[in-house]
């Protein structure tokens, strides 16, 4: 489990306490209190879900805290607290002591998660290490400056500044961009896919197009860019201000870096006429 989903729960968990631990008492008959008189019902659908939510918590708990043991020193009885604390069985003076100290010890538990990174995933056998994690924003800021340059220096302060439909918008314009300056031509779009990547004399090429493989790959590539034309580009180019996700935008800025990686691949071809 995600540090910070183990976190939203324990403090779920607590809250919920809480709102027992002032019901149960409410509920008590006075003045040496034993077992609840009054709103039972309440209090067992309460204990019910605490006593589900431990089951699951349980081993993340015992991670950071495996001290639940408390005793009575007259009477020498002993209990453990996290159960006492969510169940109905142990009286009031074993109960009402269980739920103050599970409460602080949640408090601990909390405090210690609340160090920790909230990708970081903590395993449920708690003889496994907790795992460093990274979000995915660190991830994308990180990989950020390794795109193709011609794709991350046009969009990589666009999607900083979150522009992110502007910087995919921009990102496909340079991916035919960048094949007009490595082919001279003066087309666009699907149009200039086909020119520079068609099996009839391109102007690129991945290979000397003498197989059915090496003509696949030729050709599939052409399809490519024209799909990311016709699928990327042109719709961005007729919707200004359409809204995009961080995540979608960047995978979008991958996929233009990809493309103008595999022009950089490709090679000039020359006529053999003019060789």
């Amino acid at each position: 489990m995600k540090a910070k989903d183990l976190l939203a729960e324990l403090e779920e968990f607590q809250e919920r306490l809480t709102q027992h631990q002032e019901l149960w008492g409410r509920s008590l008959d006075q003045p040496i209190p034993d077992y609840p008189v009054r709103n039972n019902e309440e209090l067992r659908e309460q204990s019910r879900w605490m006593s589900r939510k431990v089951g699951a918590l349980r081993p993340y708990i015992l991670r950071f805290d495996d001290s639940w043991i408390m005793h009575h020193p007259a009477t020498g009885t002993r209990w453990n607290a996290l159960d006492a604390a969510v169940g109905l069985d142990a009286v009031a003076q074993a109960k009402g002591p269980a739920i103050r100290s599970t409460i602080q010890k949640l408090d601990q538990i909390i405090g210690r998660l609340q160090t920790l990174e909230p990708e970081d995933e903590i395993p449920e056998d708690v003889n496994q290490p907790v795992k460093p994690g990274i979000g995915v924003d660190y991830l994308i800021l990180g990989y950020l400056g390794h795109l193709h340059e011609y794709i991350s220096r046009g969009c990589m302060q666009l999607f900083i500044d979150g522009h992110y439909s502007q910087a995919i918008e921009e990102a496909s314009k340079a991916v035919f961009q960048y094949i007009r300056e490595k082919t001279g031509l003066t087309g666009d779009g699907a149009p200039l896919a086909e020119a520079a990547f068609s099996l009839k004399s391109p102007t690129l090429a991945f290979s000397d197009l003498s197989s059915d493989t090496k003509r696949n790959e030729q050709l599939g590539f052409m399809e490519m860019l024209k799909g990311f034309a016709k699928g990327v580009r042109n719709p961005l180019a007729h919707t200004h201000g359409q809204k995009e996700e961080a995540q979608k935008a960047f995978e979008y800025l991958v996929l233009a870096s990809l493309l103008c990686r595999r022009i950089d691949d490709a090679s000039p071809q020359v006529d053999s006429d003019d060789a």
